[in-house]
This record gives structure tokens, sequence and C-alpha cells, in this order.
């Protein structure tokens, strides 16, 4: 999208289209209802992901009725973007969300309109940024797009929609990791178990994860749980993969066991 709306941590675009976990489109504080699974859903959700260039009626039109009628499709295409604009023109001063030129679709480039996936983006590449360069504002951005990311890229099995599904996962899990390190470099322990363990509802068999909660759990004097953390990454390990940790995790796991305070060495 151009322009930077909504990409400062305490603002927001005028019009948000949301296509990580359950399709949501708002205007400002206002709501406007999609239908699951709908072609309303389809129809956003194609030109969300094609956000940055026009889409030719034809391309359009095989996303949502493949294989139907040209001319019977391009109709009802009409129809669904001309409902559309009108739901969120009534709330958006006339702001159309959907423009169409010469047979050509696409989200409304203007600086009122954002897509989640670009803020998500933007925060947690800022974010990281600045926290490399040891500057604690990349915080604020790091958090701001964890919480931005309400779930999987929703709807459809189309090979790009799935690609772009797992490069967001991928970052979700490498940003929830970022800020876990973070904290535990501050000795925030309970604040890194809290990232830690939203990362482990996403990847449960990642074991530089499960290491980190272990060290936390040391950290926090709560030895049992440490010991408990490596069993699950075990149990994680063999039920995907029938694989067993890593020799890192299993020298931490001894190191924990052995000390009945915990471990000191890898704390």
């Amino acid at each position: 999208m151009s322009g930077s709306a909504g990409l400062e941590p305490d603002g927001a675009p005028e019009i948000l289209l949301s296509v990580l976990g359950a399709i949501r489109l708002d205007v400002g504080d206002r709501g406007v209802p999609i239908a699951s699974g709908g072609k309303t859903e389809r129809l956003l959700t194609c030109l969300a992901l094609r956000r940055r260039r026009r889409m030719p009626r034809s391309e359009v039109l095989e996303w949502l009725w493949p294989g139907g009628d040209p001319s019977a499709s391009a109709q009802s295409l009409n129809s669904l973007t001309h409902h559309l604009n009108k739901a969120v023109a009534s709330l958006a001063g006339g702001v159309p969300l959907v423009v169409q030129a010469s047979g050509f679709y696409r989200l409304n480039p203007a600086d009122a309109v954002a897509v989640d996936v670009d803020l998500f983006d933007d925060w947690r590449q800022r974010g990281q940024r600045l926290l490399r360069a040891g500057n604690e504002a990349g915080v604020a951005w790091c958090v701001r797009a964890v919480e931005l990311y309400r779930g999987e890229l929703c709807a459809g099995t189309r090979m790009d929609v799935m690609s772009e599904r797992e490069r967001l996962r991928a970052s979700q899990l490498d940003l929830l990791a970022h800020l876990a390190d973070h904290f535990v470099e501050q000795d925030e322990s309970a604040t890194a178990l809290a990232y830690i363990r939203r990362l482990l509802s996403l990847d449960s068999c990642r074991e530089d994860a499960h290491r980190q909660a272990m060290r936390c759990y040391v950290r926090l004097g709560q030895r049992s749980q440490a010991l408990r953390q490596f069993r699950l990454c075990c149990e994680a390990l063999a039920r995907e993969f029938d694989a067993v940790p890593e020799a890192e995790t299993v020298a931490m796991f001894d190191a924990i066991r052995r000390s009945p305070a915990g471990s000191t060495a890898h704390a």
C-alpha cells in the first residue's frame, strides 16, 4: 500500500482489511460484516494478496468462479464490488475499498486503506532492526506486530496463498523468538516465558524455545517446571518426527536434574 497509514504504534488506518486469522474489515471503530467462506471473503483475500498491482477481471473471476460462465460471473463481480463499496463508503466518507478501471481491479491505494499483512511486516521489521541496534523502542513495534498476527492467513489452498501463509507464520515464530531472547537477556524471565509459550503453541518442536523455557524456569527457581519442559520437548519430537532431543537440550536437562537448586551453568 502507498504511504504510511497506520504505521505508527499508536495510530490506525481509516480502513483496515485484516486477513490474518478470520477475515475482518474495519472502518474506524466500525466493522463491516463479512460472511466466512463467501465470495466477499475470497474477493478481499485475492485483492489483499495482489495489493501491489492491478488484477485483470479474468484473474479475479478465476479466483471467485473458476470455470464459470464469464458473462454471468462478470455481472456477479460487479454486483459484489458495488455492494461492498457501498457498505464501506457509507462509513468512510465516500472512500471506496475496491477500485476498477479498464477491466482491472485492486484495493484502493489511498493512504486511508491498509492491509494487516503490510502492517505486520513493517512493524516487525522496524522492531527487530531497532532491537538489534540495542534500541529499546523496538520492543513496542515487535509487540504490536505480535498482537496483530491473530492467526494464519485465511482462505484458500492455492499454492501462492499457502506460500504466503507459511512465510507469515515463520515470521511470527521468528518474532516471538526474538522477543523471548530479548527478555531473557534483560533477565525478565516471566515475560520471556509468555512469548515462549506462544511460540510453542504454534510450533511445539522448536528445541531452542524449549531450552529457553527451561532456562527461564531455572532463573525463576522453578526447577521441576524446567525438568517438565524437557519431557514436553521429548514428547513433541517423538510425536511429530519420531526423533529425540539434540545433545545441547539433553545436556541442559542433565545439568538441571543433577543440581537440587537448578543449573546456573545453563541459566
